[in-house]
């Protein structure tokens, strides 16, 4: 029979603008309730809960609206119960939008948008009998006092719970004739942890273990390949700190994954790779979790294909030879969100930070993405027969600045589609500034936001792209709907439409049905509008222009001219039959002399329909 126990401890790491309030319920029982602020915290409950079996643990947001002409939302970090950390992205956690009603329930996510619940089905293992308020570590000896190896790029160390159930444990002072299950040394040295990953592998195999951790220090191993006898394992780090696995010439893959399936991978550092190599390279390997990882130089960071529903969360990429991520073909429904990444591409230019190929409904979100030589964030097909087709692709709140640095093609956020098909790809709230070139003085083609080679489909909503080269571009595709963003002071053309696709000589469909509209378009800075090809490729209405000189020539069309030519003035452009109802105006940024173009929340635009945009909700999470 189940007893109650009056020591669970429920923690709800969360923030939200504008005192977001939540209760926290269990089975429908209010336990407590919290109210954020612009700052990460901990909310912590304690209370009874009938020990042995599983319950719902419900995080019940209920203040949504505009407050000050702020978007109230609540963000959640994670949940932990009873020490077990749950990310609210996790396959048990799901979002009941509304009413706690078990009506229009989606996957769970990080950003509450709207008043609703997100909901935990925490199984009994959250539960167990005897359970601690906080995680400790067994009741071993205590490791030596010394530093661990190996600091992160930022200066912090990535950091996950101690140990609270069985493991295995890796350690400098380690040795693999040991049983492996105590955290160090046993007081006369007969005992204590492994020296090495492949002996964790092992014992993990043969026995119903499936965790190991890896102390602090530094580890130079010539790779760990897993298979699917390593299904649901673990390999992380302990506490606070910070393991340092090293790549090497002989080691062209630090983790390797074929067919191994739920595995994690968390709390690690990972340096000194070889630049053609992968640190994490996982084929077949779905359900991989990928998270609070460092990962400094080499080739790859990680590389996931055929891995659907994997996840790479929370990870810090620093200066990686080639992508900082890559989903490749077949891993459907992964999630890409909260890591920060610096100069990708550092020894080989590639293509991305980020690159999301072949592989449909990923969600890319709240990333923020430095200094990348090429684009920062790409998404598509690169091949015509669809055998690479991406579809419903969706790319939200993430921060891109200085991209494109050392190529004359290219943009911050960057779609392709040479399939020629609809994409359903969704790029909504994201921050896209200081997208160059290598030459800007000649022939070149870069955009905050670029819509390539017959993209179609999309929505481009509520970005704020400034300080570019250009702003927005399509290049080719048809019924893209561009509304509700701010393109401001770039460089060339603020927005920008071009027929012609010549990529390898084949000449594709026609633009049509592409719907630009409700866009704030300020114009310090370049010009307003390019057009090259027929009038068709772009239906412009309803934007609102700002910083205009509506004396200049700053817009131009061919070969569709207007009466004075291929440029002409506002007055010129919509007499032609561009921009009908679009109108001129302030829209009250915060501060655009200091590359603030956030709203004020008097802006005039509200009144005309233009939607908020959660510009605090933008970048990282954490």
């Amino acid at each position: 029979m189940a007893t109650t126990s009056g020591n669970s401890t429920i923690i709800v790491t969360a923030k939200g603008a504008a005192n977001a309030h939540f209760d926290l319920l269990v089975d429908g029982r209010k336990i407590g309730e919290g109210t954020t602020d612009d700052t990460a915290k901990d909310f912590v409950f304690k209370t009874d809960i009938v020990e042995g079996q599983g319950h719902k643990v419900q995080v019940q947001y209920d203040n949504d609206g505009i407050v000050n002409g702020t978007d109230r939302n609540l963000l959640v970090d994670a949940i932990s119960i009873n020490g077990k950390s749950v990310l609210p992205t996790d396959s048990n956690v799901t979002y009941d939008k509304g009413a706690l009603d078990g009506h229009d329930v989606v996957a769970g996510r990080a950003g509450l948008w709207w008043n609703g619940t997100l909901v935990v089905d925490a199984d009994k293992s959250f539960f167990p009998h005897d359970v601690v308020a906080t995680p400790t570590v067994p009741t071993t000896p205590e490791a030596p006092a010394e530093t661990p190896a190996g600091t992160p790029v930022d200066g912090s160390t990535p950091s996950v719970p101690k140990p609270t159930g069985p493991g295995f444990y890796v350690a400098e002072n380690g040795n693999d004739s040991w049983s492996g299950t105590l955290a160090a040394p046993n007081a006369d040295g007969t005992d204590g942890p492994f020296a090495s990953l492949q002996k964790a592998q092992t014992a993990m195999r043969s026995s119903d273990i499936d965790t190991t951790y890896i102390r602090g220090g530094d580890y130079h191993q010539n790779g760990l390949w897993l298979d699917g006898q390593d299904s649901g394992v673990t390999f992380t780090g302990y506490g606070n700190e910070t393991a340092v696995i090293h790549g090497g010439s002989q080691a062209s893959v630090s983790f390797g994954l074929g067919g191994a399936r739920n595995v994690t991978i968390e709390g690690l550092t990972f340096a000194d790779g070889v630049v053609g190599g992968h640190y994490v390279f996982a084929d077949d390997a779905a359900g991989l979790t990928f998270a609070n990882n460092v990962v400094k130089g080499g080739g790859y960071g990680i590389t996931v294909q055929n891995s659907a529903e994997s996840q790479v969360v929370g990870n810090q990429f620093d200066s990686t030879g080639a992508e900082a991520i890559f989903v490749k073909a077949g891993s459907d429904f992964t999630i890409v969100s909260d890591n920060l990444i610096r100069h990708p591409n550092a020894a080989d230019r590639g293509d991305a930070g980020i690159w999301i190929n072949g592989s449909s409904d990923v969600k890319v979100t709240h990333n923020q993405i430095e200094d990348s030589p090429e684009k920062a964030i790409a998404v598509g097909s690169v091949q015509t027969d669809g055998s690479d087709a991406t579809h419903r692709v969706t790319v939200a709140y993430n921060k891109v600045i200085d991209a494109n640095l050392e190529s004359n093609d290219g943009g911050g956020i960057y779609l392709i589609n040479r399939q020629q098909d609809l994409t359903g790809h969704t790029v909504v709230n994201n921050e896209v500034t200081g997208t160059t070139a290598t030459n800007p003085t000649g022939d070149v083609s870069s955009w905050g936001i670029y819509l390539d080679d017959w993209t179609s489909g999309a929505t481009v909503k509520g970005n704020i792209v400034h300080g570019n080269i250009g702003g927005v571009f399509l290049h080719g595709g048809w019924d893209n709907s561009v509304t509700e963003n701010v393109i401001a002071g770039n460089s060339g053309a603020q927005i920008g439409l071009q027929q012609d696709v010549a990529w390898s000589g084949w000449q594709g469909k026609e633009m049509s049905g592409n719907d630009i509209s409700g866009n704030i378009v300020d114009v310090r800075d370049g010009t307003a509008v390019h057009i090259y090809g027929p009038a068709g490729v772009g239906n412009l209405h309803d934007n609102f222009y700002s910083s205009l000189n509506t004396s200049e020539t700053l817009f131009d069309a061919w070969p569709q001219v207007m009466a004075t030519g291929a440029e002409g003035d506002l007055a010129a452009w919509q007499a032609a039959g561009y921009d009908k109802g679009s109108v001129t105006l302030d829209p009250g940024f915060v501060n655009s002399g200091a590359q603030d173009y956030s709203l004020s929340s008097d802006s005039s635009v509200y009144a005309l329909g233009f939607d908020h945009i959660a510009v605090h909700d933008i970048g990282l999470l954490a």
